[in-house]
């Protein structure tokens, strides 16, 4: 008998059940996948979804995702999407972000991250500010689908690069770039604002509601000095690189400059060189960011440059269809410098100038600059934008007091009247007689000027008032004309006469100040030894003060090789000047509120040996407490109307961080104004107003007024 055996299978009849399965699964998963990315719009490239965090001082909580609660934050980590951070009393921290820019938090600061997408070549990044302040340094946006925003309970702020301080819950300032801001409502946007370089954005809930109706709010204003004081600006500004602390020079310094100079060694990249090093020998600014339409030796360009613009500064406005540009560059490392493709003049080892760079159209204009290097290859520096403007602002409008009859005088009855009017928003000054309101906040729409017979401004007979704007760039506008008459036994019946010089105001003084500075007559000093003299302030002399800031300046010996402060070394003092400067401030820490300041002075030879000193001390009212003080609408203690609404005000300490009206904080103040006020519901009859103030941490004095209501 024949058996046959069965035929044997393939290997590939073996395989091929579990290759379909395979198959069949990928496929699953592929379209899971693949439907998943369409219904969320995310790609693989979310893996740059990440914040890297690097804890500068202090501490800081991070809430992860996952985590119920704040827990402390290790530094250098990341933090992603949904994850938030907060800064203790002491903290204040540095993140970076995937599109490599920069996000600071300040002391008590609070973020959330409620937006990190990368998706191909596009990004969304938006922070939430809970609470405190942020400084942001955006790398310019090109693509149109990016965008990179801040929110508030109040406000959004989106930028496409630049340099922005927000502080929660509605101010923001724009150091460089420029800003969106929209205001909210019930988180919609129901209004929102273009804001450019030096200007700064503030409201509150009250304004919230009045641009909701419709009607016209003043939210922008021109970047306020108090801001560019405060530490927070500076800590900033120097990690930027854009002022080095304690000291200050004017001009671009020279072997005779009484300022000295600074020396920084910088490394960069040109073409067909591994690594260059350049030497910065530029002035720096302390105290304050370049004001827009003036000149300084600021460095243009990111210090990470072999060569640079000093001045103008960036965005710098003018009305001549000309304007010199000059600067700084190494010339170990340099050949030549151009602008506009015009080689520049070297005018000293180390700086070249061009006398005359033609303005375009007016607006923007950009002026190319580019270094070549010893090879002959050209870099693209940072380029200058000048703003060309030939137009003049508006003429200013008086409102108060208002003359029936236009062009005819006003009759008074009073030896002092307060002057008021508006000006267009492109208004950098508000100019009256020739007198520069002191108080006029750049960019503001309102402005005051006081005409008093005891300043000498307001005269017997007919004293004519001429008001004239001045925009950033110089041009003025037509002035508006204002013509009071005041009779002498007006002036005789009040008792009051003249000064022997002219002090005109735009300052309202309706009660002595709180804050005066004590300005005694400069002695000659004599307490220096060895060739070593402070010369100012007061020259030289000790003095009580309420001021903050102080340039403290004088000479020292030939020979001296190093000037120190409280062993401070001056490093803008150049060895063999016979000149020092020095700046003491409040806001960079080197200046104390309510103490007596010593600050001594020494100069040393190259040998480290001391040749003489000299001291000055500067007491910032150790004695007071710059207690609120109630003058508006009387400096009485009571006072009758019959108006329902009242505004209430007065003046305060500039170092006051807070005042109270009836123990409510005042939102609206603003530290450092040395005034106060703030809008009153009156009840019938009498009325109780207290106000205080708190000074780091510490309550100051009272003052009262009861008013009366009377239906």
């Amino acid at each position: 008998m024949y058996y046959q055996m069965p035929p044997r299978k393939k290997a590939h009849s073996y395989l091929l059940p579990f290759v379909v399965i395979l198959l069949l699964v990928a496929a699953i998963v592929g379209a899971w996948w693949g439907l998943n990315r369409f219904l969320t719009g995310e790609s693989q490239s979310t893996l740059n979804e990440k914040v890297f965090l690097n804890i500068e001082a202090g501490s800081a909580k991070a809430m992860t995702v996952g985590k119920s609660e704040w827990q402390n934050a290790p530094d250098k980590i990341y933090l992603y999407r949904g994850e938030g951070l907060k800064t203790a009393n002491d903290g204040r921290a540095t993140l970076t972000f995937f599109d490599q820019s920069i996000m600071r938090l300040n002391t008590n600061t609070e973020t959330s991250f409620t937006s990190l997408k990368k998706k191909d070549e596009s990004f969304n990044i938006n922070v939430e500010l809970n609470k405190g302040d942020l400084w942001t340094k955006v790398s310019p946006i090109v693509n149109p689908d990016s965008k990179f925003g801040i929110t508030t309970d109040l406000i959004t702020v989106d930028t496409r690069g630049g340099v922005i301080s927000v502080t929660a819950p509605s101010t923001v300032y724009v150091i460089q770039g420029s800003a969106q801001i929209g205001v909210k409502f019930n988180d919609d946007v129901v209004k929102t604002y273009t804001l450019g370089v030096g200007q700064q954005f503030s409201l509150d809930p009250a304004k919230v509601e009045s641009i909701k109706k419709g009607e016209d709010v003043e939210v922008i204003f021109a970047l306020s000095d108090q801001f560019r004081k405060t530490s927070w600006y500076h800590w900033n500004a120097k990690k930027d690189g854009m002022i080095d602390a304690f000291e200050e020079s004017g001009d671009e310094p020279t072997a005779d400059s009484d300022t000295g100079s600074s020396t920084t060694t910088v490394t960069v990249s040109l073409p067909g060189d591994t690594t260059a090093t350049g030497t910065d020998t530029s002035s720096v600014t302390v105290g304050s960011a370049t004001p827009i339409g003036s000149e300084s030796s600021t460095p243009l360009a990111n210090m990470d440059r072999v060569a640079y613009v000093t001045k103008p500064t960036q965005n710098f406005a003018t009305s001549k269809s000309s304007i010199a540009v000059e600067g700084n560059y190494d010339s170990a490392k340099v050949k030549a410098v151009y602008v506009n493709g015009a080689k520049a003049t070297v005018v000293s080892d180390g700086k070249w100038k061009v006398d005359s760079v033609k303005m375009g159209l007016e607006g923007d204009n950009t002026i190319k600059l580019e270094a070549e290097d010893m090879a002959g290859k050209k870099t693209a520096l940072e380029s200058l934008t000048v703003v060309y403007d030939k137009t003049a602002p508006a003429t200013p409008v008086i409102t108060e007091p208002k003359s029936a009859t236009p062009g005819a005088s006003i009759d008074i009855a009073s030896v002092e009247q307060l002057i008021k009017g508006t000006v267009s928003a492109d208004t950098q000054a508000v100019i009256v007689n020739d007198y520069r309101l002191g108080k006029y906040v750049p960019g503001s729409k309102a402005w005051q000027y006081y005409a008093k017979v005891e300043y000498g401004n307001l005269n017997a007979g007919e004293n004519e008032f001429k008001v004239i704007a001045e925009d950033k760039a110089g041009n003025q506008s037509e002035p508006a004309t204002l013509i009071l008459k005041l009779t002498q036994e007006v002036i005789d019946a009040a008792g009051v006469k003249p000064p022997v010089a002219d002090t005109p105001s735009d300052t309202v003084t309706t009660a002595p100040s709180t804050s005066s500075t004590a300005t005694p007559a400069p002695a000659t000093n004599t307490s220096g030894t060895g060739g070593v003299s402070i010369t100012a302030p007061n020259g030289g002399a000790d003095l009580k003060t309420s001021e903050t800031e102080f340039e403290i300046a004088g000479t020292v010996p030939e020979g001296t090789a190093k000037v120190t402060v409280n062993d401070y070394a001056l490093s803008l003092f150049a060895s063999g000047s016979t000149s020092f400067k020095y700046r003491a401030f409040k806001s960079i820490g080197n200046l104390e509120i309510g103490k007596a300041n010593v600050y001594t002075v020494k100069a040393y030879d190259d040998a480290g040996k001391v040749l003489g000193s000299d001291s000055i001390t500067i007491d910032v009212q150790s004695g007071a407490s710059a207690d609120p003080v109630v003058t508006i609408p009387t400096e009485a203690s009571t006072y009758s109307t019959t108006l329902d609404t009242l505004v209430v005000g007065g003046t305060v300490g500039k170092w006051v961080t807070r005042v109270y009206v009836n123990d409510k904080e005042l939102t609206e103040y603003i530290p450092g104004s040395e005034k106060w006020s703030t809008s009153v519901k009156l009840q019938s009859g009498k009325n109780t107003f207290t106000v205080s103030g708190e000074r780091n941490g510490v309550q100051t004095g009272k003052d009262s007024i009861e008013i009366n209501y009377q239906q």
